[in-house]
């Protein structure tokens, strides 16, 4: 079975240590992503995509930075923006915002404009269904792995409220969740190139979807 978008599969815009993440230069990391952003979409890249960067990167360094001075080994982890998973629905594939790996646990961070409401809080459990589904049951490397996700709300404050098996947040509690996406003494993936570049296996109800 040929992967459907596999131009995009596999592909992202960035990957290093949580520790490597927190020295980068904003300009020196943007860059990076604006270099990368045709390998991840055919779209083109426009102004609201860059300024959402932004966000997403000031919010992921101050949190992260506090989790790493309460614990260093959350500076181990690896850390990838724009990360392309394989899709049954859509043959470009789709791409989790922020993805937190150790070697048991997936964390993946979706950065939502509009504060929550039932409309998009119901657009975001259906991405984070996705997300676990494409990881856990068909991506090789995650399965058996344990797997959170965390939608922030960008415009809201002082909000965290689980909803099911995403915990909505503003950007001012990320610190406040590492430890539930992540786990108390998480160790560091042996290899997170070969976790990037797994296979995808499909099982008979799976295949009946394409």
């Amino acid at each position: 079975m040929e992967a459907m978008g596999e131009r995009y599969i596999d592909s992202f815009c960035f990957c290093s240590s949580v520790d490597e993440f927190l020295k980068i230069d904003k300009n020196e990391w943007l860059n990076a992503m604006k270099e990368n952003y045709p390998f991840v979409t055919p779209y083109q890249l426009g102004k609201a995509q860059i300024e959402a960067w932004k966000d997403e990167f000031d919010v992921m360094r101050e949190g992260l930075s506090g989790a790493v001075q309460r614990k260093k080994a959350y500076g181990r982890l690896s850390i990838l923006f724009e990360y392309v998973l394989w899709d049954f629905d859509n043959e470009k594939g789709i791409r989790p915002d922020v993805l937190l790996l150790s070697k048991k646990r997936i964390g993946i961070i979706e950065f939502k404009s509009r504060s929550i409401n039932d409309e998009n809080y119901k657009y975001v459990t259906s991405q984070a269904k996705k997300y676990r589904h494409r990881l856990l049951h068909n991506h090789d490397e995650s399965k058996g792995m344990a797997l959170s996700v965390v939608a922030v709300m960008t415009s809201m404050k002082d909000y965290k409220q689980i909803n099911g098996r995403v915990t909505c947040i503003s950007p001012d509690r990320f610190e406040d969740v590492v430890e539930k996406l992540m786990g108390v003494n998480p160790l560091p993936h042996e290899d997170v190139y070969r976790w990037i570049n797994s296979d995808y296996h499909f099982e008979k109800k799976d295949e009946a979807e394409l």
